[in-house]
């Protein structure tokens, strides 16, 4: 055929005919089937043409865009970069009673039919009884789709992103749903190491161990300069090969009402960021979970430590679970943790995706217990909603102060007194009879449950004040308590009903405490 297949340029297939001579039916027959051939032959792009057979095929070869593509099933269908609409009930769709429309994107060379290996596709629910196109994403990577991500609306974005760009760090640090980050408070046990399991070394921290291995965990400082304060589990007892449900784990439970706000176990679950700084003695992979509270799902992750007892700063983000109940109040919200070690009872069976199940860590775990003194060291720990997350150098700057943190910590767990006292009055008593000494007791913050009465005591280890005089007796109990409020009392005393008196400790290890801890 004339037409240069690279040049696309039309030459005419025969000389041309002398006027006034019979024309060769071979000239003739050839003139016309070669038009024949180039009307249905499709014509080049660089002659105006498509060089395509099919609408699909004509985009692709001019590097267009499809509009309305219609999706019936948004996990099999096959993405031109352009608009896209669903009806009602579309499979994969963000829920199953809204209408979508939406924009794909294609982050690939354009082929008919599409590879669609890296997609992003964003659609728009046009039936929202709540608010109008409200906006979900997802996105294929290497050709593994996400889960929906809810991303509000164009006004919700620009709102949220001119305060986070006001206040960055604020932002961050008032929205972290982790309970005592950059562990400086710890009131029950302050610096002391505690050995047994399930004890806290921190306010908001738990540790767990079993399997024969023996661990000291305590409060520390120096994680990344003089001031910071850390968590470290260190091992006494070591066991070199971990079975069935050996573990030793540091364990954080966030209550419902921290994590209401991500939706989890709805179409519309948000994700979350975990932030941290580790340093382990071993080197190697380490794994951790997210759980629901009462262990029905887990989503297991893991981390790798380059260099032995070097702080490196780890983030991980964790997709938003659609499935699930999710405590949303004061119950437990999630549980964090953190494996040293953990042996196959509890190991979930792959890593970075929800699973039904209650797992402690995920597959690859090194055994960091298995040599004395091998430590396993925690810090500038953030939990915050979304998927953005500090820089190394900014990290710290997200920590709540101290004075913030405390009070926090609080809602779950104070001490009221403790010591001589000369720093620790408990408060004003009173004799409800001559044999009863009543203690009122008005708690500092709301604490999460109606708490339990903790009392160190021992032969005179408190004492009253009272009428020119003074009483000591040896513990407390609780006659009623309640989230706001408590009432404690000691009873054998030999006073005066009616009387009031200022009541304290009375030897150093004397301590008065109230646990509503989960």
């Amino acid at each position: 055929m004339p037409r240069n297949p690279g040049t696309g340029v039309y030459s005419k297939p025969s000389p041309d005919v002398i006027t006034g001579t019979t024309i060769e039916s071979t000239v003739y027959n050839t003139f016309v089937g070669d038009v024949e051939t180039d009307l249905n032959t499709p014509r080049p792009v660089s002659s105006g043409g498509t060089g395509a057979t099919s609408p699909d095929g004509a985009l692709v070869n001019v590097s267009g865009e499809k509009a309305a593509q219609l999706v019936t099933s948004y996990d099999t269908h096959l993405w031109m970069p352009g608009s896209f609409r669903s009806a009602a009930a579309a499979a994969g769709a963000p829920n199953s009673t809204s209408s979508f429309s939406g924009i794909a994107y294609i982050n690939e060379a354009l082929a008919n039919p599409p590879t669609n290996q890296n997609v992003v596709v964003e659609a728009r629910d046009m039936d929202s009884p709540v608010k109008p196109g409200l906006l979900y994403t997802k996105q294929k990577t290497a050709g593994v789709w996400s889960a929906w991500n809810y991303a509000g609306t164009g006004d919700d974005q620009t709102a949220a992103r001119s305060a986070i760009y006001a206040a960055p760090f604020d932002a961050m640090a008032y929205n972290g749903m982790q309970i005592n980050g950059s562990m400086e408070v710890s009131q029950e046990v302050g610096d002391t190491a505690v050995t047994t399991t399930n004890s806290s070394p921190a306010d908001g921290y738990r540790i767990y161990f079993q399997g024969g291995m023996t661990i000291t965990a305590a409060r520390g400082s120096g994680a990344r300069h003089p001031t910071d304060r850390l968590i470290y589990l260190q091992v006494g007892t070591p066991k070199p090969t971990v079975v069935s449900d050996d573990q030793t784990v540091l364990v954080q439970y966030i209550e419902g009402f921290r994590i209401a706000r991500l939706c989890w176990g709805t179409a519309i679950a948000q994700p979350i960021m975990l932030c941290f700084w580790a340093s382990h003695t071993r080197t190697g992979i380490y794994t951790g979970t997210i759980r629901q509270g009462a262990g029905t799902h887990s989503y297991a992750f893991s981390y790798l430590i380059t260099a032995s007892n070097v702080f490196e700063y780890k983030t991980i983000t964790i997709p938003g679970p659609t499935v699930g109940t999710w405590n949303n109040s004061n119950g437990v919200g999630l549980i964090l943790t953190l494996s040293m070690t953990q042996g196959p009872a509890n190991t979930a069976p792959s890593l970075n995706s929800w699973l039904a199940g209650n797992y402690s860590a995920g597959p690859g775990q090194v055994n960091g217990v298995d040599t004395t003194l091998n430590a396993f060291r925690i810090t500038g720990l953030a939990v915050l909603p979304g998927t953005q997350a500090p820089t190394a150098a900014q990290s710290p700057l997200i920590m709540r102060p101290y004075d913030q943190e405390l009070v926090t910590c609080k809602r779950y767990f104070y001490v009221l007194g403790e010591g001589t006292f000369t720093t620790n009055t408990l408060g004003t008593g009173h004799y409800f009879s001559a044999a009863q000494l009543n203690l009122p007791v008005q708690h500092p913050v709301q604490m999460r449950a109606a708490p339990t009465l903790g009392v160190t005591g021992g032969a005179s280890f408190f004492s009253v004040s009272r009428n020119g005089g003074s009483e000591v007796f040896n513990s407390f109990a609780s006659s009623a308590l309640s989230p706001t409020s408590a009432l404690i009392y000691s009873g054998g005393m030999a006073g005066t009903a009616g009387q009031a008196g200022w009541v304290f400790c009375n030897n150093a290890a004397a301590k008065v405490s109230f646990d509503a801890r989960l």
